[in-house]
């Protein structure tokens, strides 16, 4: 996916969601939600994003990770290490990090 218009239009169709109910969802506009699934807005402000992602059901990280627009995608291997450090509950994230820092 080039933008997050796309990531929207996708999750949205997903849902079986309109633009209308989107956009009232998220407390912005039809056009809006038209302008950035069509690529015409392709930035959103963070309150933004947030608003429609939670509408969406979803996470901003969702709709924003892997886009093109992003500078530097993660290999593979670290995205399953990320995948798996978010899975773990925050008392074990808290010792990942503390042995992530031991073995620097």
């Amino acid at each position: 996916m080039r933008h997050i218009g796309e990531r929207i239009r996708a999750r949205r169709a997903e849902l079986g969601m309109t633009q209308g109910r989107l956009a009232e969802a998220a407390g912005i506009t039809a056009s809006a939600v038209s302008q950035i699934e069509s690529g015409a807005i392709r930035t959103l402000k963070n309150d933004t994003l947030a608003r429609v992602a939670l509408a969406l059901q979803t996470t901003a990280l969702e709709l924003t990770a892997g886009l093109e627009d992003d500078n530097a995608p993660l290999p593979v291997d670290e995205q399953r290490l990320l995948e798996s450090y978010r899975a773990l509950p925050a008392p074990l994230q808290e010792i990942a990090h503390r042995l992530i820092k031991a073995l620097r």
